[in-house]
């Protein structure tokens, strides 16, 4: 079956270290820190630290992370949860109290606490070598002195400059109400400073000092958060979730990520005959969509801050609730299950260093530029992951005051014998765990190398375009026709996407084999892969 141009770049190849990042900066920058003889966490923190001012609209310090860590030494794997919580005053009742019945998409209301700095600091105080000031030095020559803008950014500041009307993050970002085009310089002055006094002051910048104190000013009409919640936030370092796939183990992250998701339709997966039917065939796709439903269905119901929610992990995860869950597939037709929002912009990014350590990191605000709130003088977008709280208060993620959301991030190791086989990552809001499993059967259940699985076309589910569905599934454009007749006649709503559809993620992932490090990164984006 002819797939059209599924194979636009090699397979990146190396020995000693490798980046596998959304911008070509911000990998240069983790490789000039890995050849320097600085571990995978000191690379990943240069690699965020860039990609925050490169990707301003997916990522940067205003936002969360998550990381998975491979440690050589130990042979361990180590989830570092950096994600910030709803403010003091966040609670259903203060949200009657202000008019409203539901949370905003955007706006001061959806800010949480910005998780990412102090994310950092954890991340290299415990398996960093260099100081995070030195770190910081490419992120901040490329703000303070500009960047040629790309096509995805210009694009979506232009979609953005109806949406967003905060007057810093106009002043910014569209001066003149105009967005800088293809190859125009971008300066991020404010944001070059803030990163210059986070190199000389550390993390509590964020949180009790000078960025702090004007995030909580921002803060004090219309959001949820006070300079408290702001100083007494830390992340923590926890276990990670897995389960076993084709003779590897497969790692994730826990609740409130949606890592859990990708974990259950591996389970589903693994008892059906995938490999049976050739890829991107009727049969094979049909199974991962029906897959994904059933999986997603149990994230709706049981996903929220393990913290102030029971969640049944180890029932969730277990073979024999796979087996029973399994017999809901059927593989004459389609069915029905709920689904949640597909929008969200995110960063995903591994990282191998010369000593076998492996990192994956997931970094977000969510959507485009998060809330689209800047606090003033800061150059710093804040998230906007407050807006995925319910408010139905039965629900596991219903709103409430210093509670982390529900996250759509999620990060991936597998190994094999105990050994790293693979570190993935991908943006692409509620489709990442759609993504995980795409990639990682075409990695291995059809034996495809890294760039192949990433390049091949995908799907995402849900309703994003104006008289979409819920249950609409959007399939990139290089599937043939007939494909997509066959997947209507199972009854699914199908919808022709683009060739290379940027909402479909933009992966990155790096395959550990025989001491080869071999890196792919996502077409759909600006993405490069290198080693050395």
């Amino acid at each position: 079956m002819p797939l059209i141009g599924y194979s636009y770049r090699p397979v990146a190849l190396g020995r000693r270290g490798m980046v596998a990042s959304a911008h070509s900066y911000a990998t240069v920058a983790g490789l000039d820190v890995l050849r320097a003889g600085g571990t995978a966490a000191d690379a990943a923190v240069a690699v965020n630290a860039v990609l925050a001012v490169t990707q301003p609209e997916n990522c940067g310090v205003g936002g969360d992370i998550f990381c998975l860590y491979y440690e050589a030494a130990t042979g361990g794997i180590h989830y570092l949860n950096g994600a910030g919580r709803s403010g003091s005053r966040a609670s259903l009742e203060e949200l009657r109290r202000r008019g409203m019945d539901r949370l905003p998409v955007t706006g001061p209301a959806t800010v949480s606490v910005p998780g990412c700095v102090r994310g950092w600091a954890m991340l290299l105080e415990r398996f960093g070598t260099r100081p995070l000031g030195e770190l910081l030095q490419p992120a901040i020559h490329w703000a303070s002195r500009g960047y040629p803008t790309g096509s995805l950014l210009s694009q979506t500041i232009r979609d953005y400059v109806v949406v967003h009307t905060d007057p810093e993050w106009r002043r910014i970002f569209a001066p003149a109400g105009k967005s800088p085009g293809f190859g125009e310089l971008l300066v991020q002055a404010d944001l070059g400073r803030t990163l210059a006094d986070l190199a000389a002051e550390g993390p509590d910048l964020f949180y009790r000092g000078r960025v702090g104190q004007a995030i909580a000013r921002r803060m004090e009409a219309d959001g949820f958060l006070t300079p408290d919640d702001l100083a007494r936030h830390t992340g923590e370092w926890e276990e990670p979730i897995s389960t076993t796939y084709r003779g590897l183990t497969v790692y994730e992250t826990p609740p409130p990520t949606q890592g859990l998701v990708a974990l259950l339709g591996l389970n589903l997966l693994e008892g059906l005959p995938l490999a049976d039917h050739p890829p991107h065939s009727v049969e094979h796709l049909h199974m991962l969509v029906e897959v994904c439903k059933l999986a997603y269905a149990d994230r709706d119901r049981w996903i929220g801050d393990p913290a102030h929610a029971k969640v049944p992990l180890a029932g969730l995860l277990s073979k024999p609730y796979a087996a029973r869950r399994r017999n809901d597939f059927d593989p004459s037709k389609a069915q029905s299950h709920a689904f949640g929002d597909p929008r969200g912009d995110t960063t995903g990014f591994v990282v191998v260093d010369e000593r076998g350590n492996l990192i994956s990191v997931i970094q977000s605000l969510f959507n485009a530029f998060g809330s689209g709130v800047v606090a003033p003088g800061t150059g710093v977008v804040l998230q906007n992951r407050g807006r995925h709280f319910s408010t139905d208060p039965s629900h596991p993620s219903a709103l409430g005051p210093g509670k982390r959301p529900f996250h759509t991030l999620m990060a991936c190791i597998a190994t094999r014998a105990d050994r790293p086989a693979l570190g993935f990552a991908t943006m692409g809001g509620n489709g990442q765990a759609m993504f995980h499993l795409q990639v990682l059967t075409n990695l291995y259940d059809y034996g495809m190398d890294i760039q192949e699985a990433i390049e091949r076309p995908r799907f995402l589910m849900g309703a994003f375009l104006p008289g979409d569905s819920d249950d609409m599934t959007h399939v990139e454009a290089r599937v043939p026709a007939e494909v997509l007749a066959g997947l209507v006649a199972k009854g699914h709503r199908v919808k022709a996407a683009p060739e290379l559809f940027w909402r479909c993620g933009h992966a990155h992932g790096i395959v550990l084999r025989d001491g080869t490090l071999m890196g792919g990164a996502d077409p759909r984006g600006d993405g490069v892969a290198l080693g050395f």
